[in-house]
């Protein structure tokens, strides 16, 4: 018999990318198997050796086997024992040893391969057996450390403290370190050759797959570094502000992802032999004939839409003793998949590397699936179940399938384990272990519906003992990914229920502005643009569930303290620029009832919300306190539900006088139309005094623009506003001046001065108002101020001027707000120059009004395709335009 089938009926092999259960019972026959040769050749070759064993440092009491395994484990320990002469003084650990071999992967030339014995040297052998030993340790060492079997390594822990270290170095023994230094052993006794120390070499990474489910490592959540608000509630002010998920958690292996497999076309043959012969046919390059299938991965088993053959009858998934990849093979042969049944073994076969990892994780995942599921179901002793959903949930993380079935299925498993038995006295002790266990996978992935009610239960239930920490992920998950509330209730109860879950702690208002701060995040706009309208949503549906059938006649009580928490979210979410315009769109209009606004305590704290959004800058923020529609009285604007004369908004009138002058202010100061805006507010009036009476100056100057401007009509509401203004010294100043304004402006609108005006190069906004108190220029027509100085501050000047005709404002600072100002007022415009002017559509929009406009040169500015295509729908007699250099050209 030649060496090398001498080799495969002697020790098992290892060649192929062998996923081991370390919990099978062929070990046992391997053991034996090697057990006659180990035994003689190596002790004689290395344990007699004075350099490689010291006879003392054996522990007594061992037997054969286990003293084999110790003298190999020093062997491998101290590389310089048969790879020099020298003797080496102290017990390297593994992790040392990995360090100084290298990683054996490459192709080899089967010429190579083919060589004799004697054409290599002894001591290459040697290095690579030993480098091959160290690929294996590094691709098992994270599948020893959940090994539950008792193994002949695990009894060769001592007291001595240098043998204790190396055993806490090596991440937990040597558990199927043993199984392989037995075969390696075998092979160092023979002068292998470079072709079969590479059947021992690990597959290439396309090949690799993760160790099975009892195998993986699976930190507890205490050992992990995760930002679950810390160990307790009172812990997200430390570690809030890390990312979501936690950084302890398994991941998956580095490597391509997958789908979960369905249905596909495979070769298949069929083995009715024992593993070790399958092995040797493997080897020897010998296969039995094929047959072509297309298999369906059913929930149970695996089928074949042709059953015949060898699938004749369907593969059940828990048949299967073992399921891996072999990489090392007949060229002709490969990609292929091995699955290991009671009476033989199964070979499937594909066209690629990528499908064949595709169908081994899918079955691995369907088969582990099954398991899980009878396992958790049936088992009735509640710490068994937490170690399995431990199992299960680092199972689920570590797989490289991303695929919708493969997040639904472990979460309708915790589903079921957490909703059984809720009428139990212990139900939330147990739902809270089970959630603590599960928030990996909660985290990663999304609840169901009848997850999120569950664990809202817990949260109603047991608000101060509730698992927070592992609550806040899929929380934060809901608010940043929910697309409608209409559709998830349980998602939105079970956010609403957690935030009050915080609010019941003692430094429930800190928790709560914190986890604000974390879902926002700590940059400078929120990346999240669902987070904001979801978090919003939340605390006005609270408010409104809570006070909808309240009286009128409000009575405060310790029960609204569970709500104000979720107006302390509002108030909050305005301490961000991008979430306050959020905020001012979903309160406009006023989404409250009436009993929430009749609450001092709520009320309050909404008019800190008001002046938050009214001292914004941004139009998209202040103008949110506005009416949408004047004609519409409800659902009521905030300058509506704030008035002084019948407000709605439960605050003391001194503050509500100054809240609501504050709106008016920086709605007369922003870029909004301003004759319009004061028209639509003429039915509050009696506010405008009101809150002119206790002289503030955005409602005097709003009074004196009605009178200049004619907004309020008739004579006897001029004089309700005249009478107004002389009540107060403030007002007396602003009328005052107000009458100078009507004098100049009657003297500049008289018929007079020149059709035709041009202002040098030099001019400023001022020289524009001292020109035009100067004399009558009721006459002009046209105003050329182009290559002048002047700004949108001029427009209060120029729109004086009543019979203007052509505007030139080519290359000035003019920019938007001017020029919505000049489209409100100056209606008889028919040509106007804007070119090289800092206008965008924000302003240009506003020229829609100008219905005589006929020529318009906006060349040179900011104007988009889309504004430009609204204006020329709503200026029928626009007749010349210029849009060159602008993205409408």
């Amino acid at each position: 018999m030649n060496f090398l089938s001498h080799w495969f009926f002697k020790m098992p092999s290892f060649s192929q990318d062998k996923k081991v259960d370390m919990n099978s019972n062929e070990n046992d026959a391997l053991n034996n198997e090697v057990k006659d040769e180990a035994n003689g050749t190596i002790q004689e070759k290395y344990i007699s050796s004075d350099k490689t064993l010291d006879s003392d440092s054996t522990p007594p009491g061992l037997n054969a086997d286990q003293r084999l395994a110790f003298a190999l484990r020093d062997f491998l320990g101290s590389s310089n024992t048969v790879l020099s002469d020298e003797a080496s003084e102290g017990e390297p650990s593994p992790s040392a040893m990995e360090k100084n071999l290298p990683f054996i992967d490459e192709f080899v030339d089967p010429e190579v391969a083919m060589q004799s014995d004697e054409e290599i040297p002894q001591c290459r052998e040697t290095e690579e057996v030993l480098n091959n030993a160290a690929c294996r340790l590094r691709r098992w060492r994270a599948a020893s450390r959940k090994l539950r079997r008792p193994r002949i390594i695990n009894n060769l822990c001592s007291t001595d403290e240098k043998e204790s270290n190396i055993n806490k170095l090596c991440n937990g023994g040597h558990t199927d370190l043993a199984d392989r230094l037995r075969s390696l052993a075998a092979v160092g006794n023979m002068s292998a050759s470079a072709g079969e120390l590479l059947s021992l070499a690990p597959p290439p990474p396309a090949a690799t797959a993760p160790p099975s489910p009892g195998c993986l490592l699976s930190p507890t959540l205490a050992e992990q570094n995760s930002e679950y608000f810390g160990s307790s509630p009172e812990c997200c002010a430390d570690n809030a502000g890390q990312e979501s998920s936690a950084a302890g958690a398994p991941v998956p292996p580095p490597g391509p992802r997958y789908k979960l497999a369905t249905e596909g076309a495979l070769r298949v043959c069929c083995f009715q032999h024992t593993r070790t012969v399958v092995d040797k046919i493997l080897a020897a390059k010998f296969l039995r004939r094929w047959e072509t299938h297309v298999l369906r991965l059913e929930e149970n088993h695996i089928v074949s839409k042709t059953p015949a053959g060898l699938l004749e009858s369907p593969l059940s998934y828990s048949c299967m003793q073992e399921v891996y990849c072999i990489s090392r093979w007949d060229p002709a042969r490969k990609y292929c998949l091995r699955i290991v049944m009671p009476h033989g073994s199964l070979l499937l076969q594909a066209n690629d590397a990528y499908t064949r990892d595709q169908w081994y994780h899918s079955i691995i995942w369907r088969r582990n699936i099954i398991r899980y599921r009878n396992f958790l179901t049936k088992t009735v002793r509640k710490e068994v179940v937490l170690k399995e959903l431990k199992n299960m949930v680092d199972f689920v993380m570590t797989t490289p399938l991303q695929d919708e079935s493969v997040t639904r299925a472990p979460l309708l498993i915790l589903t079921d384990l957490i909703s059984e038995n809720k009428e139990s006295a212990d139900w939330e002790e147990w739902a809270e272990n089970l959630t603590n266990v599960a928030a990996p996978l909660l985290a990663e992935r999304c609840a169901t519906g009848e997850l999120c009610a569950s664990l809202a239960r817990l949260c109603r239930q047991r608000p101060r003992a509730a698992p927070l920490p592992a609550l806040a992920p899929p929380v934060r998950r809901v608010l940043t990914r929910n697309v409608d509330f209409a559709r998830a209730p349980n998602a939105r109860r079970l956010v609403r229920d957690y935030i009050s879950a915080l609010s019941a702690h003692n430094s429930g208002s800190s928790l709560v502005r914190r986890f604000v701060e974390v879902t926002h995040g700590n940059r400078a706009a929120c990346p999240y643009p669902r987070a904001a309208p979801n978090l919003a949503a939340v605390a006005l549906a609270a408010l409104d569930d809570f006070f909808r059938n309240s009286s009128k006649e409000h009575e405060c009580n310790d029960a609204e303290e569970e709500v104000l928490c979720f107006v302390d979210i509002l108030e909050h979410m305005c301490e961000y620029e991008d979430w306050l315009v959020v905020v001012g769109a979903v309160l406009q209009p006023v989404p409250l009832c009436s009993g929430a606004l009749n609450c001092p305590r709520v009320a309050s704290r909404l008019g800190n919300v008001l002046y938050a959004l009214v001292r914004d800058s941004r139009c998209a923020a202040h103008s949110c306190v506005a009416p949408a529609r004047a004609a519409r009285l409800y659902p009521p604007s905030w300058l509506r539900a704030a008035a002084p004369s019948d407000p709605l908004l439960a605050i003391p009138n001194k503050q509500l006088c100054q809240l609501w002058g504050d709106m008016l202010g920086a709605l007369l100061n922003c870029c909004c139309k301003r004759k319009s805006f004061l028209q639509s507010m003429s039915k509050q009036l009696p506010d405008f005094v009101i809150v002119a009476l206790c002289e503030h100056k955005a409602a005097l100057d709003a009074l004196c623009l009605m009178l200049e401007w004619e907004v309020a009509s008739g004579e006897q509401t001029q004089l309700e506003i005249i009478a107004a203004l002389q009540g107060t010294n403030s007002g007396q100043k602003s009328y005052s001046e107000l009458c100078d304004r009507q004098k100049n402006l009657q003297r500049l609108q008289a018929k007079g001065g020149p059709r035709r005006l041009a202002l040098p190069m030099h001019t400023t906004d001022a020289d524009v108002t001292a020109l035009l108190e100067q004399g009558s220029l009721g006459n002009l027509e046209c105003l050329s101020l182009a290559f002048t100085s002047v700004t949108s501050a001029c427009a209060q000047d120029l729109i004086k001027l009543p019979s203007l005709r052509y505007l030139n404002l080519w290359a000035t600072k003019f920019g938007d707000t001017g020029l919505q100002l000049i489209a409100e007022h100056l209606t008889e415009l028919q040509v106007l120059n804007l070119c090289e002017t800092p206008v965008s559509d924000k302003g240009i929009e506003a020229l829609s009004g100008l219905s005589n406009l006929r020529r318009l040169n906006l060349n040179s500015t900011k104007l988009s395709a889309e504004a430009f295509e609204v204006l020329r729908d709503r200026l029928p007699q626009l007749q010349e335009y210029d849009i060159r250099y602008t993205e409408a050209w």
